[in-house]
């Protein structure tokens, strides 16, 4: 099975799930909460920043304010695909169960996942791309000056750990952690890559709002492609 075309045949039907009614309801919720909480981090980053006195000399403090909102907007969409993790990891299996209810319906239901295991996967993912992505932030902001390298290593970082989550997440609703174990060990590339274009597509504006959903719908496909008759 070629790699490439799968995903991108999967990233199609990822957008295509955007079409199924049910899904919306999820994809406003998840929309709306990570603009709100998007939105507080941005302000709350802004005032922070614009109101720690650098000089004082007025024309420089006005110069360091601005540049403080142009640092707090940059590290806000820095942070953004753990944002979106918080709020989409919470949603996970509900994306997953109404993509297989259409789209895989001879299947029946996979396993519920308990709210308090929903909770646990979002702030999880949460916390390690957050944590990731600060850690990270110093090289990110070496590579500022070559946007080729800075974009590759914030696909790559986001990417792992997007995709393993969501591979995970998709998986464990069909098969037992063992296998989804062995099944993520064997297509660590495919999986890495399918996350790396979620992590993309979290880099786009308006796009970002739906692509963690796109980016699970997609998932699902790969999931069953990987699984299903070669």
């Amino acid at each position: 099975m070629r790699t490439k075309p799968m995903i991108i045949r999967a990233f199609v039907e990822g957008f295509l799930a955007l079409k199924i009614p049910k899904l919306w309801g999820v994809i406003l919720l998840c929309a709306a909460a990570t603009a709100v909480v998007y939105g507080v981090l941005f302000a709350g980053l802004s005032w922070l920043l614009a109101n720690t006195q650098i000089t004082d000399l007025p024309w420089l403090e006005t110069l360091a304010d601005w540049g403080a909102r142009f640092s707090a907007l940059a590290l806000a969409t820095l942070l953004f695909p753990g944002i979106v993790s918080a709020v989409v990891g919470i949603f996970l299996d509900d994306i997953a169960a109404l993509i297989e209810a259409e789209r895989y319906p001879a299947l029946g239901p996979g396993r519920d996942i308990p709210m308090m295991e929903s909770l646990g996967t979002g702030l999880s993912l949460a916390l390690w791309t957050l944590g990731l992505n600060l850690v990270f932030l110093p090289l990110y902001l070496v590579l500022f000056f070559i946007p080729p390298l800075n974009l590759v290593l914030y696909y790559a970082i986001n990417g792992r750990l997007l995709g393993r989550e969501y591979f995970e997440t998709v998986a464990l609703r069909r098969t037992s952690p063992e296998a989804v174990k062995a099944l993520r060990t064997r297509h660590r590339g495919t999986i890495w890559l399918a996350g790396a274009l979620t992590a993309a597509l979290l880099t786009v504006p308006i796009v970002n709002l739906f692509a963690a959903v796109i980016g699970v719908a997609a998932m699902v496909h790969i999931f069953h492609k990987l699984t299903g008759p070669a």
